[in-house]
């Protein structure tokens, strides 16, 4: 009876061992992705489309799902499939975990002297350019990429580490540094104004204008605030962001640029101010940041912030 005893026990204790051993060869991967899926784009050909599977197959996952967990997960509403609140429950920590192990695969496949920020054209062309070959020169070891746009990258799950961006500094889940205050400034070639007496903002009507297409809310919001229909000027230009100076430079109108950026330019006489508007800069609260996340703070970045650092307090 004893040997019985525990031979049965033995055995109980060999299937548990066995089965926390097999808990990861239980798993239906696949079919929790596409319940997953379902659950992040509301519905099955939404998921199918993200995972690049058809229709069918997600259907079949989730029924495939249901019959191993024993467990029901939608309703049916007319052609709708409705998840039911303890199944959504289980999707949304799945689709955490999901991304915390893209998270690690992502942090293990990359190189950590390997840097990929994205920044502004303006800041890129006219601060981080003429500054660039500094930090190459001391940091032979980090593999930078840049890309320059205005576009709000994803950092938290993106392929970019850090961006410089332009705003109020408010962006959710993002630590975010002020780098430069961006007091904006007009100025024109002084070939523009020789034969024009400009001395209030009404008298920039008389000229041709400039506008950064990155920035027009914010220009419109100057021009609101100034009194002037910008609608109805006969003379503005759009251009990208990175072409906003150097038109201005080549004469072709009067353009509303960062003063750090125009700041050599006035100082040497290839540009000059067009009248001091200390009303407008109290008002304008966006500056230039460096914004990351916090899964993404790796020694390549930490060696490009110090730098950046260093050269803004220098």
């Amino acid at each position: 009876m004893a040997f019985r005893a525990c031979q049965k026990s033995c055995i109980a204790v060999s299937f548990s061992i066995m089965s926390r051993r097999n808990e990861i060869a239980w798993l239906p991967l696949n079919s929790l992705r596409a319940f997953a899926a379902v659950h992040e784009t509301g519905s099955v050909g939404a998921a199918a489309a993200m995972l690049k599977v058809t229709h069918g197959a997600v259907s079949q996952h989730l029924r495939g799902l249901e019959d191993r967990l024993q467990r029901k997960l939608f309703t049916r509403s007319g052609n709708r499939l409705v998840m039911l609140p303890e199944a959504a429950d289980l999707a949304d920590s799945l689709l955490g975990n999901f991304r915390a192990i893209a998270g690690d695969i992502d942090r293990f496949r990359r190189d950590d002297n390997i840097l990929n920020i994205t920044v502004t054209p303006h800041f890129a062309q006219y601060w981080l350019l003429p500054r660039l070959g500094g930090f190459l020169q001391r940091h032979p070891e980090i593999d930078l990429r840049i890309n320059a746009d205005a576009t709000a990258h994803d950092l938290a799950q993106g392929d970019f580490d850090a961006a410089v961006r332009h705003g109020d500094g408010n962006w959710p889940g993002l630590n975010c540094e002020r780098l430069l205050e961006s007091r904006d400034v007009v100025v024109a070639a002084p070939s523009v104004v020789e034969s024009v007496s400009v001395e209030t903002p009404q008298d920039l009507t008389k000229l041709p204008w400039i506008l950064d297409e990155d920035r027009e809310l914010e220009m419109s919001n100057w021009f609101d605030d100034h009194g002037l229909a910008h609608q109805d000027h006969p003379r503005i230009t759009r251009l990208p962001s990175a072409l906003t100076l150097v038109a201005a430079l080549d004469g072709h109108g009067v353009a509303w640029l960062p003063h750090v950026y125009a700041a050599p330019y006035l100082a040497s006489g290839r540009l000059v101010q067009l009248f001091s508007d200390d009303r407008w800069p109290a008002q304008n609260t966006h500056h230039y940041y460096l914004c990351w996340s916090d899964s993404k703070n790796r020694p390549g970045f930490r060696t490009f912030r110090r730098w950046i650092r260093r050269q803004l307090s220098g």
